[in-house]
Parts: structure tokens; sequence; C-alpha cells
């Protein structure tokens, strides 16, 4: 079964749940949760979730912010010692892709679909002399739009 905790400085977490949720439909497999909001100890839920999952299970931990206090939390749980993988960083992209690639979740797979997830984050620049439906074409419809 796969199992999915995602956790965030504030209300990322279930804002990506929520997300991913829209797109795909309910997910009783993904947990969120949002750190710092109140005065909660999510230290247990982690260990919960870590020392939870069944032999077989493919469970991985999202986090935000390499470094992080979020993430400082989960590695001093250690999940690698339980099979658990942790991601930091995280996307809607890789969340995704997570949940829905039918190819069993081994740490190599999961590294691939990391590395394909960070290469959606992109600075986008509008080409005033593009007119192939890009932005600048995007540009030019909206200001059309208000003439």
């Amino acid at each position: 079964m796969k199992r999915f905790l995602i956790m965030s400085h504030g209300h990322m977490a279930s804002g990506i749940k929520s997300s991913v949720e829209i797109l795909t439909g309910p997910c009783e497999a993904i947990t969120a949760i949002d750190c710092y909001v109140d005065d909660s100890d999510y230290v247990p839920a982690v260990r919960d979730f870590i020392e939870g999952g069944a032999e077989g299970d493919e469970s991985v931990i999202f986090t935000d912010i390499l470094g992080g206090s979020v993430f400082q939390k989960v590695i001093q749980e250690r999940p690698e010692v339980h099979g658990v993988m942790h991601v930091t960083g995280t996307n809607l992209a890789v969340v995704i892709e997570c949940l829905l690639t039918d190819d069993r979740l081994t740490p190599e797979k999961v590294s691939e679909i990391a590395t394909q997830a960070s290469g959606q984050l992109k600075l986008i620049t509008i080409d005033e002399g593009r007119n192939d439906g890009g932005p600048s074409d995007v540009a030019a419809q909206e200001n059309d739009f208000f003439a």
C-alpha cells in the first residue's frame, strides 16, 4: 500500500493534499501535517507514520524545506531505518507522480520522480517577439481584451 505524509511550515501541506484531491479525487493514502500553525507537537504523528507501516508498504514523507525545522524533526526520527523514504523541497508534481505511478516506489524510483518534479520549477519571462501561443501571445490577447 502507498502511504504519504506531507509536512510543511504553515498550511502548505494541507494545500497540497487539497490540490491532489481536486485533481485525483479523495485520497486516504495522504496525511497532511501543517506545522507551527498552533502549539501542537507534531513529532508523535511523525513517529506513528514511520512506525505504522506494514511489510511491503511504500511510504514517503514529503517536507517543504531542506534543512528547515520540519525537515530536521523528520530526520531525527530516522525514517530510512523503517524503510520510509523522505523527499524534501516538495511540490505538487512530486506528490502526484508518486501517487499515480504504477511503478513500485523504490528509493531509485522516488529519486527519479523527485528529479523530474524539480524540473517543473521555471522562471517564466515574456518574450515580446513570440507568435506561437507562448506567454507574450497571452499578454497580447489580454491587451486586446482591454482595448
